[in-house]
């Protein structure tokens, strides 16, 4: 008997798994580490008791998660809210390769985008140009 463990599945390669065996040297179980629980959590089914025990195993609570992971998390939803805002007349301001000094921003509304320069002291804004 086999007291190897091979998965054929490319989106889980390379795994660290470590398999143990009875006295007879049959396999009874492995162990996943849970750094690797991203990878299998796709393939299981949800209602599962692995995956049930696994995603309690690697719960973080969401103030706990480095930066990187929750703009990840919160990514799409930062997006809805982004459309849902130019929707109802708000505009959306951030810099890009036209703004070539620290008082220039791009303001952008549903329907178009304006590069804008803003006044820090007075918090005037003032057209430089229309882009589309």
């Amino acid at each position: 008997m086999k007291n190897y463990v091979n998965l054929i599945i490319p989106d889980f390669q390379p795994l660290a798994l470590s398999i143990f065996v009875d006295a007879f040297k049959i396999p009874q179980g492995i162990m996943v580490p849970l750094s690797d629980w991203l990878k299998l959590k796709p393939a299981l089914n949800p209602e599962s008791p692995l995956y049930k025990l696994m995603a309690a195993l690697t719960f973080v609570p969401f103030h706990e998660l480095p930066l990187k992971e929750k703009s990840v998390l919160l990514e799409d939803k930062l997006q809805e809210v982004e459309q849902a805002n130019l929707k109802k007349g708000s505009y959306r301001v951030y810099k890009n390769e036209l703004c070539t000094s620290p008082e220039l921003y791009i303001n952008e509304y549903i329907d178009h985008k304006e590069l804008v320069s803003m006044d820090a002291k007075t918090g005037k804004i003032i057209l430089v140009k229309k882009l589309h």
